[in-house]
């Protein structure tokens, strides 16, 4: 059998290495499972930086007693959220703290002390609310937004179902809200909204909106002008 030329030998060991190169790049390892705290299969933690969005579903921020009455609603954080703060708030030592906001940069955020409890579910336990407003530090009380914390018994943890916010604005100036009633299915939502022309102590737009329970998610419905 007669021998291969040198070029062709040369050739043929060119060609099984590309082969082999080829092989390689096409059956890449799958990466690590990524956890809820975002490292490589690292598990949920209450204290991460966590984002939470309207029907995003429940966070978890701790456990959760039969009655939620008997949480330690000053050692619970709270969503920032509705104020473009990604991670949890927390209230140790006030009702109020400063966060940095990726809209507004530094701002101070105030928790209302009242918690208001409702079923929203019908499961016979009830549910917790809880105003949260988002203030700047420049005139010190001019309002930025703000909202309503959902908490709910998920299991045996302590979760936040989402965060209720404003619906309705027209005017110049931040829709308030006033008040969240627990009806059966979800939460009533009314809102004062300011009109073009309306001056900043006095919106005249009246509105509300009903946010839907659908599981552990919260999804806004339609909001109903009222005047």
């Amino acid at each position: 059998m007669a021998s291969r030329s040198p070029r062709v030998a040369v050739l043929t060991a060119l060609l099984a290495v590309l082969a082999a190169l080829a092989g390689a790049c096409g059956s890449p390892s799958p990466a690590p499972p990524v956890g809820a705290s975002g490292d490589p299969a690292g598990p949920a933690s209450p204290s991460a930086s966590r984002t939470t969005h309207p029907g995003a579903g429940p966070v978890v921020v701790g456990p959760a007693p039969e009655d939620l009455r008997e949480v330690n609603w000053a050692k619970t954080p709270t969503p920032g959220d509705f104020c473009g703060i990604p991670e949890l708030l927390r209230f140790d030592s006030g009702n109020e703290v400063r966060a940095t906001s990726t809209t507004w940069g530094t701002v101070r955020v105030y928790r209302s002390e009242r918690f208001e409890y409702g079923d929203t579910d019908g499961d016979q336990r009830d549910e917790a609310v809880v105003y949260v407003g988002c203030r700047d530090t420049v005139t010190m009380n001019a309002q930025i937004t703000s909202g309503y914390v959902v908490y709910a018994r998920v299991g045996d943890d302590l979760a936040v179902l989402g965060s209720i916010t404003p619906r309705r604005k027209d005017g110049a100036y931040p829709t308030l809200l006033t008040s969240a009633e627990f009806t059966p299915g979800g939460i009533t939502v009314h809102e004062r909204w300011f009109r073009p022309n309306d001056t900043h102590c006095c919106p005249s737009g009246d509105a509300t909106t009903v946010w839907l329970r659908e599981g552990d998610r919260l999804t806004p419905g339609t909001t109903r002008v009222i005047s």
